[in-house]
């Protein structure tokens, strides 16, 4: 039977626990492993290690050992992810590697298997793994580094930049295994090539978004400053210009006290929006804008009322 823990708050002021919330046992689980499966013979150096979801998991625990665990010489890989793939460039040799799920409370058993690289020949049928930034990143500064795994026997890498017409808009080479690039705003697709002195890998490709423009300040239209109010159900309106880039939205903020250290609420909203608040009260208010990026515009104005 699969066991549930608890976890709770102790108060000493209280006789019971208050619960807070739970998480399934993982111990009894069995993690499947998908590929390499044991004893399987991998002709490519760019390994990609894949394994079957587990219910209530948060993350997976990927380990590799060189040549195996028992008697290792090298632990070659040791990573936490939250996917159910993960890729690595390994040169020819023989491993072994074993995966686990696990949440905040709790682990599976490891699942372990052995395998064989045998490297491909041919130094094009080789492939650049790229690391960072993750594909369809989103990113609020132009300026970017750009990470990629070494591959065997390559002496410079070639990085291009790609327009939405699959133009090349930007190439640079380097003998690292990373760079640093300035984006145009908008969606760039960008390639990391491997090349020695006779030839080339194909590209390994990930697209970018550059959004670095913050939202425009919000324009307070209602309640008028300093008006006196009956109702105690509020609608509140402001206007505020967009900017071309990712979606934007709008956060109200209202405060009990002209210094805004006593918050009395804090929403995301559209205009206009209505707010149940307290009567006999004197309120502060402004607008602030945001986006998926996570620029923010300035402040709006600050506005007062009172409801009797």
């Amino acid at each position: 039977m699969k066991k549930i823990l608890y976890i709770g708050l102790f108060f000493l002021t209280l006789i019971s626990c208050e619960e807070v919330f739970f998480e399934e046992d993982l111990e009894e689980e069995m993690i499947n492993l998908l590929a390499p499966i044991d004893e399987a013979i991998v002709r490519n150096t760019a390994v990609t290690f894949s394994w079957e979801p587990v219910d209530q998991a948060t993350e997976y625990l990927l380990q590799v050992a060189q040549p195996n665990f028992e008697n290792a010489t090298q632990i070659v890989l040791d990573t936490t992810v939250t996917s159910v793939s993960f890729t690595s460039n390994l040169i020819k040799n023989e491993y072994e590697w074993r995966i686990r799920a696990q949440n905040s409370g709790s682990s599976t058993p490891y699942a372990t298997a052995k395998f064989t690289v045998l490297e491909n020949e041919e130094f094009s049928a080789r492939q650049v793994v790229l690391t960072a930034p993750e594909n369809n990143a989103l990113n609020n500064t132009n300026e970017t580094i750009l990470q990629w795994q070494n591959v065997t026997d390559a002496t410079s890498y070639k990085i291009q930049l790609l327009n939405s017409s699959n133009e090349v808009v930007q190439e640079e080479t380097t003998t690292d295994t990373s760079i640093t690039i300035t984006f145009p705003e908008g969606v760039t697709q960008w390639q990391v090539r491997a090349e020695n002195n006779t030839q080339n890998t194909f590209y390994s490709t990930r697209t970018i978004t550059i959004d670095s423009e913050a939202p425009k300040q919000p324009v307070n239209s209602a309640p008028a400053n300093d008006a006196t109010l009956t109702e105690t159900t509020v609608n509140f309106s402001w206007t505020r210009e967009t900017v071309a880039g990712t979606a934007e939205f709008d956060s109200i903020f209202i405060y009990k006290d002209v210094g805004l250290t006593q918050l009395a609420t804090k929403d995301r909203v559209t205009s206009p929006s209505e707010i149940a608040l307290e009567t006999s009260t004197t309120y502060y208010w402004f607008i602030k804008a945001f986006d998926e990026a996570g620029n923010e515009s300035e402040s709006g104005t600050v506005s007062r009322f009172t409801i009797n």
